[in-house]
């Protein structure tokens, strides 16, 4: 498996620029997989 650490890295600032910018939803949805384990014992897994 090759990481690229570029993409890696925009793919999160683009992520987090969407989520607290502009629309946190659409974020999710684009960028966030079918399944995301939440590790807040106080929310729900996934989306």
């Amino acid at each position: 498996m090759s990481v690229d650490l570029k993409e890696n890295k925009d793919n999160a600032i683009d992520f987090y620029r969407m989520a607290y910018d502009e629309s946190p939803r659409e974020a999710v949805d684009k960028y966030v997989g079918d399944e995301y384990i939440q590790h807040n014992p106080l929310v729900g897994n996934g989306k």
